[in-house]
């Protein structure tokens, strides 16, 4: 049934060409076309130990499959690693699916089957077991989000994603190839890497390859690009779902296939690894400059992809910290991101169909008039935030205990800092856009629209009742790493730090908020103008004709402070790489004269090299 899968997705993304006058139908067919990897999903979640209503589990799925492919095969088998991620990919891309049927409207065919394309390139990737089969699927995934990224006719977002994704791919082969040098062999199951400096070398270019798509710092650059520039829906399986391989690829030859031990043969700081620490360093410094290039922006869909850089950096960190409870907060976060990022991305989208504006500063009081657009904002922005009553919060106070429990003095003041300036930009998009004084007289988003950010809502709200559940998704991947699960009940997870009590926090929060509407209504409350809120009551003839809105100059001290030390920022590091190459470029063309006499002196040089290098041997 595997395979089946991978051909339905195949034929029916050949199916939208021929479907692309017919944008609704095309929609439709997607969608229900789109389920069948979240049925696989809930066939395999048996053997993961998680226990689901049989009536949910519709279809039956082998867990293993090979198809043959004349000299070579592709080897698909579910783990649970794969099965994790595939579970986050699998939720996301149907809702996906159905926002756009409201939304897309031209070219609507190859939209939908360069989306169809993505999702049988992830499909493949999360099932591979051998690097053929995986490095196959990786460029079917790539090259199907270069088509949907040309859709959006951005000079900067085509090259700088083309650019980086081939650095992306080259990366990834050669550390492929140096693997097969060593081990002889292409399946993970199989390698037994020793712990030389060729091998140190190969997974390190194949942890910065899937770097690119994880958008660490300093390979983010193509991101807010494509993120800004591209179509709402494919930007929120983007940020919220395919960033996420960047992350599977990581955990997977860093553990399932390097190991802890190998890792730790490199040397270690604080029981970690240098390879990990260097690695939780690199998040830190992502979250970091994500959030504050985040709360720099006014226009809306830069500012949530700086956003999302910054909370990816959050998964990095929990990755190279490298613990039961590091590697548990990190699955959290994921899980956590790939909803409320999807969320807020086609929330963004729902306020630019019926506005036809991104920037901040020209929107306000949209929550009068898209209430429900609203709410599920407000929701994924609570998350992100990490506000305790929100799943959000046990994620990030997972990743918290994993770095002072290793006493990690630079990386948890760091994931600090970035979690405060989380509330800056959050603070942003709530007021400046729902927020405020009303602007336009809208309609709500269309049902569609609505019925898809909801359900996308729901999963944090299940795993805010009840996070143990994610504990219990992380205990299988733990123990084929040789860990155990770290303790809990499905309320309540315990560290050697502390204990979170789902249901005590819920129960807080609830008895705060009813004290408070107590107060409230205990006395009337003045209804003030507008200006007066804003300017504190000083009259607004002494600001002439200053704007009120959220976004004008909110930060402006803030970014008098950080703005000098970003003005560059990493575009400019890689101009100066482009440069370089230019210059190599220019000289190495230099070399090919076209001239025979030329050509033979080389040859001969050639030689001489050869003889002395052998007789020095």
């Amino acid at each position: 049934m595997i395979v089946e899968v991978l051909a339905i997705l195949l034929g029916t993304a050949f199916l939208m060409l021929a479907l692309n006058k017919f944008p609704k139908i095309a929609g439709t067919i997607a969608f229900f076309v789109s389920l069948l990897p979240f049925l696989a999903v809930l066939s395999w979640a048996g053997q993961m130990g998680i226990n689901i209503p049989s009536y949910l589990n519709l279809l039956h799925f082998e867990s293993m499959a090979t198809y043959n492919l004349g000299a070579g095969s592709l080897l698909l088998e579910i783990t649970p690693l794969g099965w994790f991620f595939l579970l986050l990919l699998a939720s996301l891309f149907p809702m996906v699916m159905l926002y756009s049927v409201s939304f897309v409207r031209e070219n609507a065919g190859g939209f939908y089957a360069a989306m169809l394309m993505t999702m049988l390139g992830t499909f493949g990737i999360i099932l591979a077991k051998d690097m053929l089969t995986f490095f196959l699927f990786w460029e079917i995934m790539s090259w199907s989000i270069f088509a949907l990224v040309l859709r959006g006719h951005d000079r900067r977002a085509i090259v700088s994603y083309l650019a980086f994704g081939s650095m992306s791919a080259m990366l990834i082969l050669f550390g492929f190839m140096i693997l097969y040098y060593d081990t002889d062999t292409l399946l993970f199951a199989h390698m037994h890497l020793a712990p030389t400096r060729l091998n140190l070398v190969a997974l390190s270019m194949i942890v910065a390859g899937f770097a690119v798509k994880g958008a660490l710092m300093p390979m983010h650059v193509w991101a807010p690009h494509a993120y800004s520039k591209s179509e709402e829906p494919f930007v929120a399986f983007l940020s919220g779902g395919l960033s996420k391989l960047g992350y599977f690829g990581m955990m997977l030859f860093m553990y399932s296939v390097a190991g802890m031990g190998l890792l730790a043969s490199w040397g270690t700081f604080r029981d970690v690894s240098w390879f990990g620490y260097s690695l939780a360093v690199v998040g830190a410094f992502t979250a970091f400059a994500g959030t504050i290039l985040a709360v720099m922006q006014d226009d809306l869909r830069k500012l949530l992809a700086y956003s999302s850089i910054g909370q990816l950096g959050y998964i990095a960190i929990g990755m190279g910290i490298g613990t039961p409870l590091a590697i548990t907060g990190a699955l959290f976060q994921a899980l956590n991101h790939t909803f409320f990022k999807a969320v807020l991305f086609l929330a963004a989208g729902a306020v630019y169909y019926r506005t036809g504006k991104w920037k901040i500063s020209e929107l306000g009081g949209l929550g009068y008039r898209m209430p429900f657009t609203f709410l599920a904002s407000l929701f994924a922005i609570f998350a992100l935030a990490g506000i305790p009553i929100t799943s959000g919060f046990a994620a990030k106070w997972l990743l918290y205990e994993a770095a002072i429990e290793k006493k990690f003095l630079f990386v948890t003041p760091i994931m600090l800092i970035a979690g405060v300036g989380a509330f800056l930009y959050a603070y942003k998009i709530l007021y400046g856009v729902f927020l405020g004084e009303p602007r336009y007289d809208v309609k709500e988003a269309p049902l569609g629209q609505l019925v898809a950010m909801w359900i996308l809502v729901l999963p944090l709200v299940i795993f805010l009742v009840f996070p143990g559940w994610v504990a219990d998704m992380a205990a299988p991947i733990l123990k084929e790493y040789g860990m155990q699960a770290i303790p809990h009940t499905p309320f309540v997870i315990t560290t050697s730090l502390g204990v979170y009590n789902t249901l005590a926090v819920i129960f807080g929060i609830i008895g705060t908020l009813l004290l408070a509407l107590v107060l409230y209504k205990w006395k009337p409350q003045e209804v003030v103008p507008h200006e007066d809120n804003y300017l504190a009551g000083e009259p607004p003839e002494l600001y002439e004709n200053i704007s009120m809105h959220a976004a004008y100059k909110y930060y402006e001290p803030f970014e008098e402070v950080f703005l000098p030390y970003f003005r560059s920022g990493a575009e400019k590091l890689w101009e100066v790489v482009l440069y370089a190459g230019e210059i190599l470029g220019t000289g190495a063309r230099k070399i090919y004269t076209g001239m025979v006499e030329d050509y033979t002196m080389y040859i001969l040089l050639f030689f001489i090299i050869l003889i002395g290098w052998w007789l020095l041997w």
